[in-house]
């Protein structure tokens, strides 16, 4: 029996993911989980280098856990507040947010579809 077990700090499988303001790069993410390709939750690691990602309001939710770095995170008409390992960060569907990740970033994240 072939057990998934997996190291949120394995640097395998990486594919390129969304790119830091004013880069064409800066983030890389490695699916763990997909209930169903078209609009199943999905399981993701996503690492990213210091940098700004902005995210407009989305048809999903996002539920993370920082595994490492540190950011300043926000959503729209919020103060930033600064996360770490350990934070727990919930994304409603439609909010917009941003990090600004300070330094080298990982998080586990869980993204479910909201139709």
């Amino acid at each position: 029996m072939n057990m998934p077990i997996f190291n949120i700090s394995d640097d395998i499988d990486m594919t390129r993911g969304v790119p830091a303001e004013g880069r064409d790069s800066g983030s890389y993410r490695r699916s763990i989980w997909q209930d169903d390709i078209e609009n199943g939750t999905i399981v993701a690691i996503w690492k990213a280098e210091p940098g700004i990602y902005s995210y407009p309001g989305r048809d999903l939710e996002e539920t993370f856990i920082v595994a490492e770095g540190e950011a300043l995170y926000s959503q729209t008409g919020s103060e930033p507040v600064k996360i770490g390992p350990g934070s727990i960060v919930h994304v409603a569907k439609g909010v917009a947010s941003q990090l600004e990740i300070l330094s080298t970033f990982r998080k586990l994240a869980t993204v479910v579809p909201k139709p």
